[in-house]
């Protein structure tokens, strides 16, 4: 597992975050139920990409793939979950693809986090990239303190 503080020059990460963040990005609500055992819930998406398909707004994510050495790109996928009274987990899983990488990118910074099965917690800090194998558990943690924690989720090969 590897943790990259600062992922993004300055400059194209606050681009992006503007962006994410902005009151016209079109964020798409859906029901969710990542394993079985888990409780259902819900969180708002926005599919940059999925099996060939791009969305229009998939050009703002070049800077994060290059950087990332991607070779072959599964899903890019962001993710909008609002404020919890308390910290909700959405269940352990593995991401749909079973092979190569996952890298989670934080858009803003907030008392959510990304929690391992394995015992190993990463805090929600903007910027920060979280780079991880596609076998490795994990599931994502409401905040409590801001009204989302937004992310953007990568699988792909190098």
């Amino acid at each position: 597992m590897e943790v990259i503080d600062n992922f993004l020059p300055r400059y194209e990460f606050d681009k992006l975050q503007s962006f994410l963040l902005g009151e016209n990005f079109p964020w798409f609500y859906n029901d969710y139920r990542l394993t079985d055992d888990s409780k259902s819930g819900y969180q708002f998406i926005h599919l940059f990409f999925k099996d060939g398909v791009a969305s229009y707004h998939y050009p703002i994510m070049e800077s994060c793939i290059s950087k990332l050495g991607v070779e072959n790109l599964f899903r890019i996928k962001s993710n909008l979950n609002v404020k919890t009274f308390f910290h909700r987990n959405h269940g352990y899983h593995l991401d749909p693809y079973r092979k190569g990488k996952i890298a989670v990118y934080y858009i803003n910074t907030n008392n959510g986090w990304t929690q391992f099965k394995n015992g190993t917690k990463v805090k929600s800090v903007e910027n920060r990239m979280v780079i991880f194998d596609c076998n490795l558990e994990h599931t994502g943690v409401t905040c409590t303190d801001q009204k989302r924690r937004v992310l953007i989720n990568f699988n792909y090969e190098r």
